[in-house]
């Protein structure tokens, strides 16, 4: 079985989607692992380091986006996974990168992304009652049932989510075995993690709830916080700037090892790499060479790796 992980974060610009981007390029190239990249993002920018528009664009109109699969989902329709992954999806200068492959997004899956989140009013009876709980979870068993279709293909699935937790990001949620957060190590970040930790338990109690409740049993997950992974931080000279010191010990205070020892600093050489679509050790730019040099994020896997390999979170 993969181990799968959701990347989350309800705060724009700290680094979700070029950590997930970064994890999944080194656990196939320097851990020569099978991995499944899920973009459930409609921004697509998770593609978009993959590909150029163009490239997108036309692999849109002849095999379809992770829009299209969701589509047939709600029609109730085979989903036929494997149609709709992009097995060559990173090129690299000499070749395309073996064991990493892409479900690619699209924008039309952002009005997919607002359904009820509770499950609540007024019923004739207790068929009304059942037939809500149902869709409620079928509602958020799409990414699950996506999943269960090609695990045995892979070692790791990850799912980049929208930064909200609403339909996609519940679905990533409950089809995940974790869910790791990027950071920017300041105040602010401080007291939304703490907050969007809560707001992860509370999902996982409610999809509970309705199982109890529904007829049918989809066994959605619960995920367990796997790591925060501390991005953009500020160093001056060789050392790490005292406000951005302070707050990571204070959340690694908080959560204990979850915290990873390993982080990234403000860099342009990221900037560059995303701008040509390539990981950062496969860049050429005199920024991004000094940025690889450091291995912030061959670092970041490694740490993943050792933290989340053959564990599992457990079932709603």
């Amino acid at each position: 079985m993969p181990r799968v992980l959701s990347f989350i974060n309800y705060k724009g610009g700290v680094g979700k989607t070029t950590t997930a981007y970064h994890v999944g390029c080194s656990l196939a190239q320097h851990h020569g692992q099978r991995v499944l990249m899920i973009d459930a993002d409609p921004q697509t920018n998770l593609t978009f380091l993959f590909r150029r528009p163009d490239d997108w664009r036309a692999r849109r109109d002849s095999a379809g986006t992770i829009a299209t699969l969701y589509e047939r989902y709600t029609k109730y329709l085979p989903l036929e996974t494997e149609e709709f992954i992009w097995t060559d999806a990173l090129r690299l200068p000499t070749r395309y990168l073996p064991g990493l492959h892409l479900i690619p997004c699209d924008m039309d899956l952002l009005g997919q992304d607002v359904i009820e989140g509770r499950i609540s009013g007024a019923f004739s009876g207790w068929s009304d009652f059942d037939r809500m709980v149902e869709q409620y979870l079928r509602d958020r068993a799409f990414l699950k049932r996506v999943v269960e279709s090609v695990h045995d293909s892979y070692d790791w699935i990850l799912i980049d989510c929208p930064p909200n937790l609403h339909a996609m990001t519940q679905n990533a949620l409950c089809a995940s075995d974790h869910y790791v957060v990027t950071a920017v190590p300041d105040h602010l970040s401080t007291i939304g993690l703490n907050t969007l930790h809560q707001k992860v338990e509370e999902i996982g109690k409610t999809v509970s709830r309705a199982e109890d409740w529904a007829k049918s049993k989809p066994d959605l997950r619960s995920p367990e916080l796997g790591a925060i992974v501390f991005v953009k931080v500020r160093i001056g000279g060789e050392r790490t700037t005292i406000q951005h010191s302070e707050h990571m010990k204070e959340i690694r205070d908080l959560y204990g090892d979850r915290a990873l020892r390993t982080h990234t600093t403000e860099m342009i050489g990221y900037s560059e790499a995303a701008a040509i679509r390539l990981p950062i050790w496969e860049s050429g730019s005199p920024n991004a060479v000094r940025a690889a040099e450091k291995k912030e994020y061959a670092d970041i896997t490694k740490e993943l790796v050792e933290r989340l390999s053959g564990t599992g979170g457990p079932s709603a």
